[in-house]
């Protein structure tokens, strides 16, 4: 079952790109010997980030942020995880897992033995049984969800696991096919025995009351669990002037969580870290800049490794001329387009109103002054679940007609369906976007300009907080943002779909309710594609968004720095931080 319910960022699957930034460089870059001994190599590494993470729990619909990913890429392990090639790989040091059916689906995992919490509490059954109860939308207090993730895609499928506290193996059997099913176990796995006493279940059998209370559906005993794991591990503001006590955020992974404040997070090496990918050099902090001064702080050497969320050509201009960095630019499965509010008596409820939008927002332009000069080969982008690097990019596009209608730039006939519609005033349009980020102010200037020859009056609505308000209701009539696609086939049905989390200006199209159906129980993935088609084209004439453009990526980091590699996915610049060091010469 899925419930709508109040959703403030992207789910994990899709992401969102928070073009926000906060906080200052502080900390220090003072290079020592690492505890492998040898003193040429530092003991720190200096990482800028965009924006503060602002959860431990980035799986809750209100801290599903690329930043916080940024994180736990470092803090928590699961079964697999995504590369730099886009690609699901095992993780060994978790465990395994296999197929053992395929009707019904049966997957079979088995935990490390060895695999514990940086607090030394052992990895088991109880912390994924948690996982799925979280993600599977099936406790209910009355029609609400009293769990709030950032999706419930493909955990809604998966039947109530079966075991015992502390197991070390267990099974998802799903009601039906999931097509990404591998991917489920890529998300982090929130430590169950700090939720469960968190909650006030009995210390002495934290598991067992906490098992006990999910195989019963104990709504009563795990509402104090959900309302912990929706909001206990939240941090307090973006100076990070308060996170929870690091005794309740034990890691899984090579680092866990040491102290945060004045904008930086810092971890160290996680002790207890019992697998082969164990960190290699003893410190990471994550201080938090602005994308402005990102550049400066690289080469002031505050930080050593950047990655500016909304890279301009000045960015880039500016990296080339710096020596003794390395420079990487790239595409990125990111891509910026233009929501509507639909609720209804929203300015957008009307179809003709944001067709007439969409004929008036200048693409190609904004293409031309904001992507090219980065990125030379960038084009406006036609659909949504396909990139204009993919493969089958050109053959989806050519069974979707409705997406040429709104290639060109067309006033006149923007005029001529807000006639149609009744607007014969200026119709104000509140366009929200990241306060922090002058490239979406700029889009904005661009589409007010040619918006409002056609009857447009579009208000720029700069808002620190915006990802907050974007599934409130009345707070934003359009929202200029960007989701970081995973690569994955069912991951965007959450952002379509009528009832999806992600789905934040009501949007409703019983077509695109049906194919989506099909697709994420599929068993061969390759059938996707067609089935993608239909979805496109329906998105594109009942008119869902404005797609604009896929974003452009940049990583600059300093060159004595070993084993960065560029990340397109939304897992980011960290997924492999744990093998990163940093030369003192």
């Amino acid at each position: 079952m899925r419930t709508k319910r109040t959703a403030a960022v992207a789910a994990l699957s899709v992401g969102a790109l928070f073009l926000g930034a906060c906080g200052s460089a502080g900390g220090n870059n003072d290079a020592a010997e690492s505890e492998g001994g040898n003193e040429n190599i530092a003991s720190t590494i200096n990482i800028a980030i965009s924006q503060a993470p602002d959860a431990y729990n980035s799986n809750t619909s209100n801290a599903n942020s690329v930043y916080n990913t940024y994180v736990t890429n470092l803090t928590m392990s699961n079964f697999a995880a995504m590369n730099s090639d886009g690609e699901l790989t095992p993780n060994p040091d978790m465990g395994s897992y296999e197929k053992v059916s395929e009707d019904p689906l049966t997957i079979k995992y088995t935990i490390h033995e060895d695999a514990v919490w940086s607090d030394g509490t052992p990895i088991d059954f109880d912390d994924y049984l948690l996982d799925w109860a979280s993600r599977s939308g099936k406790f209910l207090n009355g029609e609400e969800d009293i769990f709030q993730p950032a999706s419930n895609n493909g955990y809604s499928q998966i039947e109530k696991p079966e075991g015992s506290a502390g197991d070390k193996e267990f099974t998802f059997v799903f009601t039906e096919p999931y097509v990404d099913w591998e991917a489920l176990l890529t998300e982090p796995v929130m430590p169950a025995h700090i939720a469960a006493e968190q909650a006030g279940l009995s210390v002495e059998n934290n598991g067992e009351a906490l098992v006990e209370a999910i195989q019963n559906d104990d709504i009563e005993a795990l509402t104090p669990v959900a309302e912990f794991w929706n909001s206990g591990w939240n941090f307090a503001d973006a100076e990070l002037s308060s996170i929870p006590d690091t005794a309740l955020m034990p890691a899984s992974g090579p680092y866990k969580m040491e102290t945060g404040s004045n904008g930086n997070l810092t971890l160290v090496k996680n002790d207890q870290y019992w697998g082969e990918r164990a960190g290699k050099t003893d410190t990471i902090v994550f201080k938090a800049i602005e994308d402005t001064e990102a550049v400066q702080a690289l080469q002031n050497g505050d930080v050593d490794v950047i990655e500016p969320s909304g890279p301009t050509v000045d960015t880039k201009t500016q990296l080339e001329a710096i020596d003794g960095i390395e420079l990487e630019v790239g595409s990125q499965m990111t891509f910026s387009h233009i929501d509507f509010d639909q609720r209804p008596g929203a300015v957008f409820e009307d179809l003709a109103v944001r067709q007439a939008f969409a004929k008036c927002t200048p693409r190609q332009e904004i293409v031309d002054k904001f992507l090219k000069p980065v990125d030379p080969e960038g084009v406006v982008m036609d659909l949504r679940e396909f990139q204009p690097s993919s493969p089958e990019y050109e053959e989806v596009l050519e069974a979707v007609p409705t997406a040429a209608e709104y290639k060109d730039v067309d006033v006149e006939g923007a005029k001529a369906l807000l006639e149609e519609a009744g607007k014969t005033a200026p119709v104000d349009v509140r366009l929200m976007f990241s306060a922090s980020s002058q490239v979406r102010a700029d889009i904005t200037a661009l589409i007010k300009n040619s918006c409002d020859k056609a009857g447009f009056n579009i208000i720029a609505q700069p808002d620190a907080e915006w990802t907050s308000k974007l599934d409130e209701p009345g707070a934003w009539d359009a929202a200029l943002f960007a989701w970081a696609g995973s690569g994955l086939i069912a991951s965007g049905e959450s952002i379509y779909i009528s009832e999806g989390v992600q789905n934040y200006g009501d949007f409703s199209n019983e077509e695109v309710d049906r194919l989506w159906s099909e697709v994420v129980t599929l068993t061969d993935a390759s059938e996707a594609v067609e089935l993608k088609k239909g979805i496109e084209e329906a998105l594109w004439s009942d008119m869902y968004n404005v797609v604009l453009y896929a974003n452009p990526g940049l990583v600059a980091y300093n060159s004595n720095m070993e084993g960065v590699k560029y990340n397109p996915t939304q897992t980011g610049i960290t997924w492999n931080a744990y093998e990163w060091t940093k030369s003192n010469g």
